[in-house]
């Protein structure tokens, strides 16, 4: 259930200073646009809004990894466009998981036989 929120004019739209070449009307926040704008101009729009989080480098009160390999990126980048839930889909995937659970469960000792198999999420 959405809550009502009354919005000022400056909460309605966003406003992005380098897309303004491409948009001539502040584009809405929460509604889609009337007209379509250049792909170039969405992604200057949303990259501009992004650029105000915080450095993931800087952030020292998480244990998150903040840089890896190319490796690991293009693994990533090549595998993004999987819908990972349908599992019988992609079943080398699920494998793969399998195989990561189980490595995650030895390195911090789980109580396996020789035949067990952990049990787990790669989330």
């Amino acid at each position: 259930m959405a809550l009502p929120r009354n919005f000022s004019q400056s909460d309605v739209s966003l406003h992005s200073t380098f897309a303004s070449r491409y948009v001539r009307d502040s584009a809405p926040k929460y509604l889609m646009p009337e007209n379509s704008m250049p792909k170039e101009a969405a992604f200057q729009i949303i990259n501009d809004e992004l650029m105000l989080d915080c450095n993931p480098r800087l952030n020292l009160a998480s244990f998150v990894t903040t840089w890896m390999e190319p490796e690991c990126d293009k693994l990533i980048m090549d595998s993004v466009n999987k819908n990972y839930v349908d599992m019988d889909e992609y079943p080398v995937t699920t494998e793969l998981q399998n195989r990561c659970v189980n490595m995650i469960a030895h390195l911090f000792n789980a109580p396996l036989g020789d035949s067990d198999a952990a049990v787990g999420v790669g989330t």
